[in-house]
């Protein structure tokens, strides 16, 4: 006799652009159906920007402005759904799912899955330290929470009094990428990020414009730093050099010949755009700075660190990465088999297996 589904009910803010709501779109496009009946909530889905293909998955638009303004929907569908099983996926919505957990029926297994560095990211919050004392007081309450590196393992276990044995490390899923043939470009660099201040992109900028090698940089993304960084482009004359191409569904399109990959990031938690370099054998060239970025680069083999800070050093770097014979084959194999969509979905849903079964 056949065991019958688990309820997952997953909930997002958006599917908007971004790194947590493209992992919640890989989940959802490619889970394991015949195992999972899932439903995804989203916040506001008014601008989405990633689609959900697989039409075993409900998806329902809350139709909400904010998070905080969300709660009786939300109660609303978990009455609705009986979930065995609720995923959340983003910091703030953890927060309040938190908080809020002992209106849910106690049978319901609650997980969060963690997509930034929290004793990081929370210092950019308008009030750090509401959100650090509601972290550390009812994070508790989920029985499991996700996190994509082992240091935001650590961080959360150091910072927030995390049981360890509630945290569990699962890399982000990184899909195939078809490279297109272009004729090459010399010093062909590329930077997908989102337009902001931790992104970094500022410090790239000023980076490039010292280098002694011709080049062409191209950044992919969009943002609210976007005429800043066009007006940082046109004072160090690099209009010629400097390309903001603005964001795109397949950002890495015509990119496939890039040399390098630069990252500028003054933190990040586990950042798909490297995996996304990696399966196209391209080297990066990254800071290194408190996330994820360490247990993804090697230094020599699939690209650079550089110490936090320090530009003049990462411009060596750039320089001196252009001289280094990267093996993009090997680079390629090794991400498909650390952090293939197969991989790290059928880990994941051990995972909820696992918790279920455990707590019946």
């Amino acid at each position: 006799m056949p065991q019958p589904k688990l309820k997952l009910l997953i909930f997002t803010p958006t599917l908007q652009c971004g790194g947590s709501e493209k992992y919640v779109s890989i989940l959802c496009n490619n889970i394991n159906i015949q195992k999972f009946d899932v439903t995804l909530c989203v916040v506001n889905n008014a601008c989405p920007f990633y689609k959900i293909n697989n039409t075993s998955v409900e998806v329902i638009d809350l139709k909400k402005k904010h998070v905080r303004t969300s709660l009786l929907a939300m109660l609303k569908i978990i009455k609705l759904k009986q979930p065995h099983i609720i995923f959340t996926t983003a910091n703030h919505l953890n927060i309040y799912l938190a908080v809020f957990r002992r209106l849910f029926p106690k049978n319901i297994i609650t997980i969060a899955r963690e997509s930034s560095v929290v004793s990081v990211n929370t210092k950019r919050s308008r009030l750090p330290g509401l959100y650090n004392r509601l972290i550390k007081k009812y994070y508790k309450r989920f029985d499991a929470v996700i996190c994509q590196s082992k240091f935001m393992q650590q961080d959360l276990i150091d910072n927030y009094n995390v049981l360890k044995n509630k945290t569990f490390v699962i890399n982000n899923p990184v899909e195939e990428i078809v490279a297109a043939v272009h004729a090459p470009v010399v010093n062909k660099f590329v930077t997908v990020a989102r337009l902001s201040e931790e992104k970094g992109i500022d410090r790239l900028i000023r980076i490039v414009a010292k280098l002694s090698i011709p080049f062409q940089y191209y950044i992919i993304g969009g943002g609210n730093k976007k005429e800043e960084l066009q007006q940082l482009i046109a004072t160090l004359h690099l209009q010629s050099k400097v390309f903001l191409v603005g964001e795109r569904n397949d950002p890495f399109a015509g990119m496939e010949d890039a040399s390098l990959f630069l990252m500028g990031s003054h933190y990040e938690g586990f950042p798909n755009t490297l995996l996304e370099a990696g399966m196209l054998g391209i080297p990066v060239v990254a800071f290194d700075v408190p996330g994820g970025i360490n247990e993804i680069i090697i230094n020599g083999e699939n690209g650079l660190h550089v110490k936090d800070n320090d530009e003049v050093a990462f411009g060596q770097a750039i320089e001196k990465a252009m001289h280094t014979n990267f093996n993009g084959q090997q680079i390629k194999q090794t991400i498909q088999t650390k952090f293939s969509v197969k991989y790290i979905i059928n880990k994941t849903e051990d995972l909820f297996m696992q918790l279920f079964f455990q707590s019946n």
